[in-house]
């Protein structure tokens, strides 16, 4: 059966906006390299975030976390041969680790928030602490870690650099208020299509540090210095003019995209409260590319296929976790319990923009009736 409902579906701007902005970028004889709507989309986002926040736009967050890793870690080092990561994630983050030239650690999360484990990390300290060289943390599904100021302290205190993969996040609190990306080294967030600031192919690296950034501008442009000499590990990850003004169209209505969202949200949460459902905590302070929920593992797969013949796609992010990939499967791993008993339970649930109430109604009754059956 054709999906009646669609796990994902992007909203971009009508091809008729756009019509202008392409007469500019036509008119400017810019395309890529940094061009004028790229300044301005740049100058945007570090006002939409505040808090002294500088931004890169990439081409996509794979290469946000390659070079983030290059400029807050470094090279490989003989002694330092080691990065530690959540299985509980996007493969995005164990490659990005790969292609800079050093091992994924995997540790485990927190049982009831999702959110990396720092006893998890204490054992992965404890094991590997001559031979880790830093941590790529997850603000799992966007929602900001409420632990992040003791996860800073930690770090802080055995040198380790730490960079956070914040992919669907953008726009996202943290417990204090303030809004996701100002946090570590460095975080990298997605403008995929699928997320909710969706551009098509995109994606930014945020850090309060400007020597840092400037540093970021450069590697992503093959190195280059003032001069165009390659001055360290740079390669080609520029965004393109088009991207930028598809991102400057959406930022202008962002505020409204979020509220629209969360408010999809809170109908899920209000629809199946009263069920054997778990809503992950502070999850509607994310931008919520989809809804995720916790449910028997016993009873997952019967949910599944309910929703399925009924038209629903939906997923099971992330599962299975990536530790049992094949290519990382020699990647050394700490105890992952926690991982592995979420990954088969983890259920998540279409979000659209503008999505009409009667098919959150519909969804929730689906699950609802599943959970009653079995």
């Amino acid at each position: 059966m054709t999906a009646k409902v669609p796990f994902i579906k992007p909203k971009l701007p009508e091809p008729e906006e756009l019509v202008d902005d392409l007469k500019r970028i036509y008119k400017n004889n810019y395309y890529s390299n940094n061009g004028p709507i790229y300044r301005e989309f740049k100058q945007a986002l570090e006002e939409y975030l505040g808090q002294g926040i500088k931004v890169a736009a990439v081409a996509n967050a794979t290469l946000g976390l390659m070079l983030a890793i290059q400029a807050c870690i470094g090279r490989t080092k003989p002694d330092k041969k080691y990065i530690a990561i959540p299985s509980f994630t996007f493969a995005a983050g164990p490659l990005a680790i790969k292609w800079c030239g050093y091992e994924p650690v995997f540790f485990d999360i927190d049982p009831v928030t999702t959110q990396p484990s720092l006893d998890s990390f204490k054992e992965v300290l404890n094991t590997y602490r001559g031979e880790l060289a830093g941590a790529v943390l997850i603000n799992s599904f966007g929602i900001g870690n409420e632990a992040i100021a003791d996860w800073q302290t930690l770090l802080s205190a055995n040198d380790i650099p730490f960079i956070i993969d914040s992919a669907p996040g953008l726009g996202a609190t943290y417990s204090d208020g303030d809004l996701i990306g100002g946090q570590g080294s460095s975080e990298v967030f997605s403008l995929h299509a699928t997320k909710p600031f969706g551009i098509g192919e995109g994606g930014l690296i945020t850090t309060k540090d400007t020597a840092l950034a400037e540093e970021l501008e450069s590697l992503k442009n093959f190195g280059f210095n003032a001069g165009k000499q390659t001055t360290g590990y740079g390669l080609n990850a520029k965004i393109t003019e088009l991207d930028c003004a598809i991102g400057l169209r959406i930022l202008a209505h962002y505020p409204a995209i979020l509220e629209d969202r969360r408010a999809t949200y809170q109908r899920f949460e209000d629809n199946l409260k009263s069920e054997p459902v778990k809503f992950l905590p502070r999850a509607a302070t994310a931008a919520i590319q989809f809804a995720t929920v916790l449910v028997d593992s016993q009873k997952r797969s019967a949910i599944l296929e309910a929703l399925k013949a009924a038209g629903v796609e939906a997923r099971t992010y992330y599962a299975p976790a990536v530790h049992t990939f094949p290519f990382f499967a020699e990647s050394p791993q700490v105890n992952l319990q926690n991982t592995q008993a979420l990954s088969e339970r983890v259920l998540s649930l279409p979000v659209h923009p503008n999505m009409e109430a009667s098919v959150v109604d519909y969804i929730c009754g689906i699950i609802t009736k599943s959970l009653q059956e079995g």
